[in-house]
């Protein structure tokens, strides 16, 4: 035991320890020559569960608006945003899709089948796969699509996920739970190097902010900047070494939290000026980036399970992105707009009980907290 009052600061003694966190792995041949196939799925999967759930949203806004969305490929928000947009500005408007994907993944196969899904809007849709930038032929390369399209006033939205999960210097192990073929182990955090903190600050966060400056400066005004969130990086109790709460939200308690600073920080500062900026906080969502956290992918099962016996309706990612253009759309109509709309209600009432949870996981069939009766 360590002289931390944390459980998530002590192993949970008979659970196997692996340290570090996911690592990217290549994909197979088969896997390689399936994307084109799975992305068609994806699209048309996204947009039947969008068609089902579109009359719950106010979207008849979008009609004639221009969009950009950092970050918009693959099984993120941002691809279900992006999926949505290309039916709502089919007459009017305009859709400029930014990311950074390798040439052999999901997330390439789903912008190439988007662009060719989109011929008929000619420069009204741009997929530019060079990332984005904050100078640069990357930024001109996007503000001149965007010219293209007549974009002059646009809606910004950034989903990018480019974050390393891992410890600050000088704290304190977490330790964090999940599942793989071999049953139930735990993660234990490790170090991070200066080099991967500042990445993981600047990325998601400082760069995020000022792409919105680097399009104005560029001639292209910003009617709406829109951020993506966990509640994770709110938990402040979490990343005190002191706190019984520590380590409570995994790599959120520790360096995920990091870039949604800059974040908070910018729409609270924009707030009540002639700017308009909202950080939209997401339940859990089964992401691109989710197997890439520790503990993720278990962590949306173990909501899952407490959503099912609570009787909550699980909103997935599909609906979430009507979701994200509604409440734009919201922050469009007034200037008392909410800056940190939250879209995660359904979910964020189960916290409490999902840590009792987690805490008590094991591999012990006859216990009541058992992993696999959770799943």
């Amino acid at each position: 035991m360590s002289d931390f009052p944390s459980p998530f600061a002590n192993p949970m003694p008979g659970v196997r320890v692996v340290e570090g966190a996911p690592a990217l792995s290549r994909p197979s041949k088969e896997e390689v020559e399936a994307f084109p196939a799975e992305a068609v799925k994806l699209l048309d999967q996204r947009g039947s569960a969008q068609r089902v759930a579109v009359d719950r949203y106010a979207l008849d806004w979008v009609k004639g608006r221009h969009f950009v969305i950092v970050g918009g490929t693959g099984l993120g928000i941002g691809c279900s945003v992006a999926v949505a947009l290309l039916d709502l500005v089919a007459e009017s408007g305009s859709l400029t899709v930014v990311a950074r994907d390798l040439s052999r993944s999901l997330g390439y196969a789903t912008g190439e089948e988007m662009q060719m899904r989109a011929t008929n809007l000619g420069d009204r849709f741009h997929w530019i796969n060079d990332g984005y930038a904050l100078e640069g032929r990357a930024l001109d390369k996007i503000v001149d699509a965007l010219k293209a399209a007549d974009a002059e006033d646009v809606v910004y939205i950034n989903s990018m996920a480019a974050a390393s999960s891992g410890m600050l210097p000088d704290y304190p192990p977490t330790f964090v739970k999940d599942v793989d073929a071999e049953g139930l182990f735990q993660w234990q955090l490790t170090p991070l190097s200066e080099r991967a903190v500042e990445a993981t600050k600047f990325l998601m966060g400082d760069m995020a902010v000022q792409f919105t400056d680097a399009l104005m400066d560029s001639g292209i005004s910003v009617a709406v900047t829109a951020f993506c969130d966990w509640r994770g990086s709110l938990d402040k109790p979490s990343r005190d070494p002191d706190a019984v709460e520590y380590g409570r939200n995994g790599a959120y308690s520790t360096s995920l939290y990091l870039p949604k600073d800059a974040l908070h920080a910018a729409t609270s500062a924009a707030y009540g000026t002639d700017r308009k900026v909202i950080d939209v906080f997401f339940p859990v969502m089964r992401t691109r980036a989710l197997p890439f956290i520790p503990g993720g992918t278990t962590m949306s099962y173990v909501y899952d399970k407490l959503m099912e016996r609570a009787g909550i309706r699980r909103v997935d990612v599909p609906e979430l992105g009507l979701g994200m253009i509604d409440v734009i759309g919201k922050t469009l109509a007034t200037d008392d707009f909410n800056p940190f709309p939250r879209l995660d209600a359904h979910e964020m009432p189960l916290d409490l009980w999902f840590y009792e949870v987690v805490k008590q996981l094991n591999e012990d069939e006859s216990s009541p907290f058992y992993y696999k009766r959770w799943f």
